[in-house]
């Protein structure tokens, strides 16, 4: 690791005053960054390990909030002390933050966070979640200057507040959950939150250092002054080429923060470098993409905004008869929010005793958050933001936490969907996009609420964030709720603002959209010289036009051509232009489509009234595109001076103009009555086709139902059965390699045989004994030469197939190698037996020993033996070990009784062996040998004779073990040998 403490030369110590060492006062400095920190089990030596990487001088303020007991005082702040330079210190109420410091949440008390002051609150308001609860105030109070870093520790405390960090702007950060000693707390922050980084803790405290201390926080109105505006561009216009997702008209502000982090995660400087970095590493522009996308929800987030639109939708949907309440939920990431309405109308319903069907459609444009919501898995947590009651109701325990059941799950349909560009669902009763709209600049805001309202049934109900407002389109809609941002529609029908034609993203007019097109979507402006000139040439020049598909449909719009066309009152099927064409047009043009398609020419309709001083020139051009014929409409006025007018009309006869009316108006009719007529045949039969299609549709809809729900159902299972199947597969291969390695490793050869005694597995020590190939395994092991001078093998495999019973016995192989061969027999799991085992451990190195220890003891029995004198040898707790035969008559007992036997214990009542067994106490404890001892001893057959008694330790070379040796050497021989000396000179006894 990078030594980071000579950044600001020699670090000094400081104490909680501010007093600096040396006697100088500084200022409290206000922390640039707080950093919060959160841990539970084992935490504390992360916590240890996080403190030791981290040098002084930084702008940071650290919190470290943990799991603790609240009926005992905490030791953490002095562990941490003894750890770090930083003071630490003990939270109390309202105490300020300063830089450079640490403060250590209290136990029985939980942490929040108002303008840089921190707060003590009761326990219970954090329902459990302390680090939940702190690193929520944290983002709310400090914005993008929050920093919250998740460490060891059992459960998913923290993960909400991570994800509340990092929609603020902050950075996410937590422990690799390989260095952690209880990993659950990091791995659950790793699945639900997109982290900044995962570090060990020593080394997300460097990357802290270097990534705040010494680079300072984003100004984006510098950094456009610096770089201008031209590299922004050009990242958003790669992302837009690589991805096809736009994102030119998100607030610049927004833009920037977020490139920001990835720009100072990669160390680079300016937009210029990051692009070049972009396009040196493709992948750089989804992990962007991702950032910008930012996972922002949670189930019933502002609980009171969800009580307020169940009361709203319970007055709206109480007074009305309907089959289906259709809801479209705008950005749902990762689907909690689309979940929390469906619960919320499926409540209702109930409360209702209504029968509607919920249909919730919920959309955004990261994949991976869609994959995630069909999932409807969260992970542990969600409790805290869930009612008990609701959790019970709707929701199922899994080992990774809580998922959706299928009842609501069933009713959310996810999809891809760019709300900006795509057709928006319409005839809703309620859509709701929150926090969505604070990303967007105000022209694009207003688009997006202009197709809000004309997707929304009148009456329907509009459901925003707290941040967000209707700007222009508040006259639209009826405010009722301000504060929770809750909306009805108006009953009056607003057009969406468009900003020219459609364009699908094939780029021609695919063959679905021609069939069933969509409404006219906004899409953005052009933004180069040519193109807007071009516009301005279509828009002055190009007549109002839209083309239409055989059945009438428009399947493209262009020009101005409201003063001829209108929005239906019935918004449920496609846009057909006969239905939208005003009075004056309709008959003709119905006539005219007619003869187009039928003679595949153009057809003028000349001079139809629309107003009293209006005509219109009418022309219909058949078009041919990608396979699939289209009539071309185009509109052009043709307007008459006043004066024009009134001489026209005294010029002209008055029965000639009626009577030219009248006979173009029975020309039209008959034509109309022929084409009824054909058309009413036409109709009859189709409609005999379409009862019996209807009729057999509706027998294959029931079936399919059945069909689906089996299908389901049977997934649903096949599912949670494949779950089981792979985690018991990667058991069993665990499993596997570790009997593997374990049997290989242990170098004991072991076989493995069948109940009928057939060669199921073996390990290869085993062909050292017998001669196995992998191609035997199958075969009975009476086909093979045991290698063993052991002649009953075969039976004693039988015997213990028979009886159950283990069998140990040593054998001896044909090379002479020593074997101890054990059979025992082969339990599964479930206490069935299924064969036998057999393992050979090589004894070849014990009998070798045992030989040479029995040799060992022989010649030492016989050295004893030989020794004229008494001697025994004890062990180190002073009991017998062995002796020869003088020392055993002198004791009066037999080398079988006496051994094990303490020497106090050896001799009867006319042996006094107590002042022998004291000296002997002492040589084991001083480890001094005892030499010439003298005393005297009852001698069988012999009265009392004086005996020099010696002793001295024996210990082996590792100084381990040892025994001790003692000698009774008779001097009575000695002593009349001496008295006969004397006798000779004539010495006294005691004489010299």
């Amino acid at each position: 690791m990078t030594d980071l403490t000579g950044i600001s030369g020699v670090p000094t110590t400081s104490t909680a005053d501010g007093e600096i060492d040396g006697g100088e006062t500084a200022q409290p400095r206000v922390p640039g960054v707080v950093v919060g920190l959160g841990g539970s089990a084992g935490s504390l030596h992360a916590f240890e390990r996080f403190f030791t990487g981290l040098p002084r001088n930084s702008p940071m303020a650290f919190v470290v909030v943990s799991h603790l007991d609240p009926g005992l005082p905490s030791l953490l702040p002095d562990v941490l002390q003894r750890c770090t330079i930083l003071p630490v210190m003990a939270i109390t109420d309202g105490l300020a933050l300063q830089a450079d410091h640490v403060y250590v949440a209290p136990p029985g008390f939980s942490v929040a966070i108002s303008n840089g002051t921190l707060l003590l609150e009761a326990l219970e308001r954090a329902q459990g979640m302390v680090i939940d609860a702190f690193f929520t105030s944290l983002a709310a109070d400090q914005r993008e200057r929050a920093v919250g870093v998740v460490l060891s520790g059992m459960g998913s405390d923290g993960v909400q507040g991570l994800r509340a960090i990092k929609a603020s702007g902050g950075l996410a950060l937590a422990q690799e959950p390989g260095s952690a000693e209880f990993p659950a707390m990091p791995e659950n922050a790793v699945a639900a939150v997109l982290l900044d980084r995962t570090l060990p803790p020593e080394d997300l405290a460097a990357y802290l250092y270097e990534r705040v201390a010494n680079e300072n926080l984003l100004d984006p109105e510098a950094l456009v002054a610096s770089h201008g505006t031209a590299d922004l561009q050009k990242i958003l216009l790669l992302i837009r080429s690589r991805l096809g997702h736009d994102f030119t008209q998100y607030k610049t502000g927004t833009l920037l923060r977020r490139i920001d982090r990835r720009l100072k995660s990669h160390r680079l400087q300016g937009l210029a470098a990051y692009l070049e970095h972009l396009y040196d590493y493709p992948d750089e522009v989804e992990a962007l993409f991702h950032d910008l996308t930012i996972n922002v929800t949670s189930f019933f987030r502002d609980a009171d905004a969800f009580v307020r639109l169940k009361d709203e939708l319970r007055s709206t949907l109480s007074g009305e008869l309907q089959e289906t309440v259709r809801v479209w939920v705008v950005g749902c990431a990762s689907g909690e929010e689309a979940y929390s309405v469906a619960m919320v109308l499926h409540e209702l319903r109930d409360e209702l005793g209504a029968s509607f069907s919920v249909q919730v459609f919920a959309t955004d444009i990261d994949p991976a958050s869609i994959q995630r919501a069909r999932l409807g898995v969260y992970p542990h947590g969600t409790e805290v933001v869930v009612s008990a009651e609701r959790l019970q109701r709707y929701f199922q325990r899994t080992d990774e936490g809580y998922q959706v059941l299928s009842v609501i799950r069933d009713s959310v349909i996810f999809a891809l969907h760019n709300t900006f560009s795509d057709p928006p669902f319409t005839r809703l009763d309620l859509l709701s996009c929150r926090n969505m709209l604070i990303y967007l600049n105000t022209e694009l805001q207003q688009r997006i609420l202009s197709v809000f309202h004309y997707a929304l049934n009148p009456g329907g109900l509009l459901f925003l964030g707290t941040s967000e407002s209707l700007g222009q389109e508040r006259e639209h809609f009826t405010a009722l709720d301000d504060h929770w941002r809750i909306y009805r529609r108006g009953s009056e029908r607003a057009q969406p603002i468009l900003t020219g034609p459609i364009t699908l993203r094939s780029g021609i007019l695919s063959p679905e959209l021609i069939r069933e097109p969509g409404p006219i979507l906004p899409l953005p402006r052009h933004r180069t010289l040519a193109a807007q000139l071009q516009r301005l040439l279509l828009d002055q020049y190009a007549l109002p036009t839209v083309a239409v598909n055989a059945a009438g449909n428009i399947v493209f719009a262009h020009g101005r051509t409201g003063r001829y066309l209108e929005l239906p009152s019935d918004t449920s099927g496609p846009n057909n232009v006969l239905n939208m064409v005003r009075d004056g047009l309709r008959y003709e043009l119905a006539t005219a489509m007619e003869q187009v398609q039928r003679e595949q020419q153009e057809v003028v309709l000349q001079s139809l009234n629309i107003e009293t001083d209006v005509r219109v020139r009418v022309t219909l051009r058949p078009l041919h595109l990608a396979e699939q014929r289209f009539i071309l409409i185009s509109f052009q006025e043709v307007s008459l001076p006043e004066t024009a007018v009134r001489a026209s009309v005294t010029e002209l006869d008055e029965f000639q103009a009626l009577k030219h009316e009248l006979q173009y108006s029975r020309e039209a009719q008959h034509a109309t009555s022929e084409e009824m007529r054909i058309s009413i045949e036409e109709l009859r039969s189709t409609n005999e086709e379409y009862q019996t299609t209807i009729e057999e549709l509706k027998s294959t809809n029931e079936e399919l139902r059945t069909s689906k729900e089996e299908l389901q159902s049977l997934n649903e299972e096949l599912i949670t059965t494949h779950s089981e199947h792979q985690r018991m597969i990667t058991e069993l291969a665990h499993t596997n390699d570790d009997m593997k390695n374990l049997l290989e490793s242990a170098g004991i050869a072991t076989l493995f045989l069948s109940n009928d005694l057939r060669i199921k597995r073996f390990t290869p020590k085993v062909t050292s004994v017998i001669r196995l190939l992998t191609s035997d395994v199958g075969r009975p092991i009476s086909d093979f030469s045991s290698g063993l001078q052991y002649p009953h093998f075969l039976r004693d495999l039988q015997q213990v197939v028979d009886t159950l019973l283990p069998l140990d016995v040593q054998v001896q192989a044909r090379d002479d190698a020593w074997y101890v061969m054990r059979i025992s027999p082969y339990r599964t799991s479930d206490n069935f037996i299924d064969g036998v085992v057999v393992t050979l451990t090589h004894i070849g190195t014990v009998k070798r020993l045992e030989s040479e220890l029995g040799t060992s003891l022989l010649s030492a029995q016989a050295l004893l033996e030989h020794m004229p004198d008494a001697m025994g040898v004890f062990d180190q707790d002073l009991r017998l070990v062995s002796g020869n035969q003088p020392f055993f008559q002198l004791m009066r007992t037999t080398a079988e009784r006496a051994r094990g036997r303490r020497l106090v214990d050896l001799g009867n009542d006319s042996l006094q062996l107590a002042d022998i067994q004291q000296r002997l106490d002492d040589v084991v404890l001083t480890e001094d040998a005892l030499i010439s001892h003298l005393i005297d001893l009852e001698v069988p057959d012999g009265g009392r004779q004086p005996f020099k008694v010696e002793a001295w330790p024996v210990i082996s070379s590792d100084g381990h073990y040892g025994v001790y040796l003692l000698l009774l050497e008779n001097l009575s021989g000695v002593v009349q040998q001496m008295a006969q000396n004397n006798a000779g000179t004539g010495d006294l006894p005691g004489e010299p």
